[in-house]
């Protein structure tokens, strides 16, 4: 059995399995008006991929083909049509926080600004809200990779080092 696309001109799309493309086109499913057929996609291989998102995108000069307009542009446009897909679906988009501290106790759990600042908002020391989310993130007892690695102390430093002492560097 064949499956066929139709939209309805209320705006409701749906697909449906017919028993042949003969058969008539079902009413719409949301408002029960005629609808219409739509031309569909041909698949051979079967499956359907989204676009590659801002986790693949080229990261530096030499990666755009040396700035090639192009090359550039056409990511571009696959990003955007993954943002459109994104907006649709859910499941796709990508989180994009800036990280504050990525290495020991935030290595599976990392450190963004937005939960530092929240965190911080309170008491306005950064470096106690660090040590604060490096306590929470601490797992379990002995012979947890999370839980080992020295004191909040270490941690607070870890964490205020990664969130202030970094930025000079280009």
């Amino acid at each position: 059995m064949p499956l066929f696309d139709y939209r309805c001109a209320c705006g409701a799309r749906f697909e449906k399995l017919q028993p042949s493309w003969r058969s008539p086109d079902p009413d719409c499913p949301a408002c029960g008006a005629t609808t219409a057929r739509l031309p569909s996609a041909v698949s051979l291989a079967g499956g359907a991929r989204p676009p590659v998102g801002p986790d693949r995108a080229p990261t530096s000069w030499e990666g755009t083909g040396r700035g090639d307009r192009e090359y550039v542009a056409q990511w571009r446009r696959n990003l955007e049509h993954r943002e459109r897909l994104a907006e649709k679906y859910p499941e796709l988009s990508t989180r994009r926080d800036a990280v504050a501290a990525h290495e020991g106790r935030f290595e599976r759990a990392p450190l963004t600004y937005r939960e530092l600042a929240q965190r911080a908002s309170a008491s306005g020391d950064a470096s106690a809200a660090a040590a604060d989310a490096a306590r929470s993130r601490r797992v379990g007892g002995p012979g947890d990779g999370a839980s080992t690695g020295g004191s909040s102390g270490e941690a607070a430093s870890g964490g205020s080092g990664a969130t202030g002492g970094d930025h000079g560097r280009a």
